[in-house]
């Protein structure tokens, strides 16, 4: 979670460009905003220090390393209480085929995106974390067939 921070224009110029592509050379972003070399890497290291920018990565196609199946599963559990929803955020954040999860309000209250490399593989995974649960009510599988828009930028405006 990011600390309260002022934002002005540079900033939130840089926030805009670097969301688009963080390997952009220092001087290449300054030039494009309109600050100096040392200007634009002290705003950088602010925005960084204070988790306005929260982390920097590379995003890898879940094919490229055998991942060609995307799950979206929605999870109800059978009593939501503080303890049962901490635990569950617990063990989702240790399972290296659930890439994304959220604790979400509505008729459901997980939402788990998920890789598999077959559909064999995703019912015995779904089969110890769901099924075999009795914390679980219920679950519903939603098969990605196609994405039709990646992760995108935060809007600056």
């Amino acid at each position: 979670m990011s600390k309260a921070i002022a934002l002005d224009a540079f900033d939130r110029k840089l926030l805009e460009r670097l969301q688009v592509d963080a390997q952009t050379p220092i001087p290449v972003l300054a030039d494009e905003i309109g600050l100096s070399a040392p200007a634009c890497y002290r705003r950088i290291r602010r925005l960084r220090d204070t988790g306005a920018i929260n982390r920097e990565v590379a995003v890898v196609h879940p094919r490229t390393l055998g991942w060609p199946l995307s799950m979206l599963v929605l999870v109800t559990m059978e009593r939501e209480n503080a303890r049962t929803v901490d635990e569950m955020m617990r063990m989702l954040k240790n399972v290296p085929e659930v890439i994304e999860a959220w604790n979400v309000t509505g008729d459901h209250d997980f939402v788990v995106r998920m890789l598999a490399r077959d559909m064999e593989s995703y019912d015995e995974l779904v089969r110890e974390l769901f099924a075999a649960d009795d914390r679980v009510r219920s679950f519903k599988t939603l098969v990605v067939i196609r994405q039709v828009k990646d992760a995108s930028p935060v809007p600056v405006a």
